[in-house]
């Protein structure tokens, strides 16, 4: 996939696709730094990557209707419910290699919309991984 502008980004939570309520996603995944320096004539520090800790977060547009975003995220987080997390960069073309999907089971652990006078309504929300399995690219 070349370069791009994201504009057909797909974000869907269970059968959910809420796609159309989001503008912004971001993956994050990183590893702790393990220190395991000894004693050595150079006196350099050495790491191996310890627990990983990932995250989606998304910016979505506050929508109250029926099957929009609070109606599913405020159910997700107030129930306490593992939600099946999917993201692709284009959600016209299939899952592959070039248009690879995260996927993952996710629970919600804050949920804090709100608005600004004049502004449009939108929040974050952070999606953290609800099993080992954490969230992973797949291409089929």
């Amino acid at each position: 996939m070349p370069k791009r502008i994201a504009l057909t980004d797909k974000i869907q939570l269970d059968s959910t696709d809420l796609s159309d309520f989001a503008r912004q996603v971001q993956f994050t995944s990183d590893d702790a730094q393990v220190d395991v320096s000894g004693f050595n004539t150079l006196g350099t520090n050495e790491y191996l990557p310890g627990p990983r800790t990932q995250s989606v977060t998304v910016d979505f547009y506050g929508s109250y209707g029926t099957g929009e975003v609070h109606q599913t995220l405020y159910t997700i987080y107030k129930n306490r419910t593992t939600t099946a997390l999917k993201w692709r960069p284009d959600g016209v073309a299939v899952v592959g290699v070039s248009n690879p999907e995260l996927r993952g089971n996710a629970k919600v652990y804050s949920y804090g919309p709100g608005a600004q006078r004049g502004s449009e309504d939108t929040f974050q929300v952070t999606f953290m991984p609800a099993d080992a399995a954490g969230f992973d690219y797949f291409t089929t």
